[in-house]
């Protein structure tokens, strides 16, 4: 007898990410290898530019694999419930994992690494965050177009509000590790673009989210007749 069959995955996605994590790798680590002087390069700038990619990238599969992988447990019988907590769980997770990782970075750099290093809001904490949010919005939505509608609204929202809460509308009533979510302040005083908060980093998410939304409707959609 043959063996049950194996979920589907998408290839695209696969591909992407690792393209996505090539990226990762030169810019945080081409620049170690390389002498000053060749890190004065235009190749070298150029390497560094290309590298600025990998993060949205990330952020952008996280909203469109949560959409695809939401919709085929729904196709399979999960409740709303149900696919709503695997999904915040997988983006608690994916937030302690950064945590850990802020940890171990900062054990490697004692005794010169400053404590507030730990609370530190980087790309794992972006896209945790972002999956917990996308998983209230698509258990809210409960179908693909609603959630490809509003995910796409959502993500123009977080675009347009960037500017204020960096600059005229900061929340500086929250403590620093709080607001730091908001727009990457840090222990600095001053927003920085190096971080990643939820704005405008999120709104990657919430695109990729609403692609994946309309991705499972046009696959789920009947085929046209012929006559």
């Amino acid at each position: 007898m043959a063996g049950p069959a194996k979920a589907e995955r998408f290839a695209y996605i696969d591909w992407m990410r690792g393209f996505a994590c090539l990226l990762m790798f030169e810019v945080h680590g081409y620049d170690s290898w390389l002498t000053y002087s060749l890190q004065q390069t235009r190749f070298y700038r150029f390497s560094q530019f290309t590298g600025t990619i990998a993060a949205p990238i990330f952020l952008f599969l996280a909203g469109a694999s949560l959409a695809l992988v939401s919709d085929r447990m729904r196709q399979k019988g999960a409740t709303p419930s149900q696919v709503e907590r695997r999904m915040a769980l997988r983006g608690i997770e994916i937030v302690g994992l950064g945590y850990l990782l802020r940890l171990q970075e900062y054990l490697m750099g004692l005794p010169k690494a400053p404590w507030t290093d730990l609370l530190r809001v980087d790309i794992l904490n972006a896209i945790g965050v972002s999956l917990i949010l996308m998983a209230v919005v698509w258990r809210l939505c409960r179908n693909r177009v609603a959630t490809a509608v509003v995910s796409l609204a959502i993500s123009a929202g977080i675009v347009l509000a960037t500017p204020a809460l960096w600059t005229t509308m900061r929340p500086r009533w929250l403590p620093w590790y709080l607001e730091s979510y908001i727009n990457g302040v840090h222990t600095y005083d001053v927003p920085q673009v190096w971080l990643f908060p939820i704005f405008p980093w999120t709104g990657f998410a919430f695109a990729g989210l609403a692609l994946g939304a309309a991705t499972a409707c046009r696959a789920t959609s009947p085929a046209p007749t012929r006559k």
